[in-house]
């Protein structure tokens, strides 16, 4: 009875943990080929939108606990009973919190947060400091968005900005205007900063532009 349990709590320990890091971009696309043989096994039945998600998350913890099962028959067939029922104690609790942060997104620590926000906010500065736009509109479109910028006058040419996409270079004369500050966006395991560099001419028209947010991971 106790290997039973100790199966079960395996399947919905790792179905929860499956779905906790689907939030993780690096590894979500691999890890959701995991959910693979659930889907196979409720192929055939037809369910409405949440009656299929709870058919495939159950079907999973069903075929993953088996498989525990059967890992424990074969692998640790020696182990006493009382060994399952202490191991099956142990995991009670780490199971429950998985499942509760898998059932309730809000509690959800790997949860992205504010990053459909961060890219309406890219958006929109893109949009506002437009190509055509000149020094004394930029000054007001920043202040009036209430952003601290720094403003320097180029007295030599130089690299302003290095980048994987963009490479910004100033000639004397120049001016340059760039700010860089954290945002309360969030996607595991990196939070976001957005930083704005804009590059004016003599003639106080914009020659270049930089306005991209951007992940800083541990």
């Amino acid at each position: 009875m106790h290997r039973v349990c100790a199966s079960l709590l395996v399947g919905v320990g790792f179905v929860s943990a499956l779905c906790l890091s689907l939030n993780i971009p690096v590894i979500s696309l691999a890890l959701a080929a995991l959910f693979a043989p659930g889907a196979i096994a409720v192929a055939g039945f037809k369910f409405g939108e949440w009656g299929s998600l709870a058919a495939l998350l159950g079907a999973n913890v069903l075929i993953y606990s088996a498989l525990a099962f059967g890992v424990a028959l074969v692998r640790f067939r020696d182990w006493p009973e009382e060994k399952f029922k202490r191991l099956a104690a142990w995991m009670l609790l780490p199971v429950m919190a998985l499942s509760i942060f898998a059932c309730f997104p809000i509690l959800n620590p790997m949860l992205p947060v504010g990053m459909v926000e961060l890219a309406k906010q890219e958006r929109e500065l893109q949009h506002a400091l437009n190509p055509s736009i000149s020094l004394e509109e930029a000054r007001s479109v920043l202040n009036n968005r209430n952003l601290n910028f720094g403003e320097e006058l180029q007295e030599s040419d130089r690299l302003v900005f290095q980048g994987p996409d963009k490479r910004i270079n100033a000639r004397t004369g120049d001016r340059v205007r760039m700010s860089r500050w954290r945002t309360s966006a969030w996607s595991f395991p990196c939070g976001y900063d957005m930083e704005i560099i804009l590059l004016f001419g003599p003639d106080e028209k914009l020659k270049d532009r930089y306005i991209r947010r951007f992940p800083i991971c541990p």
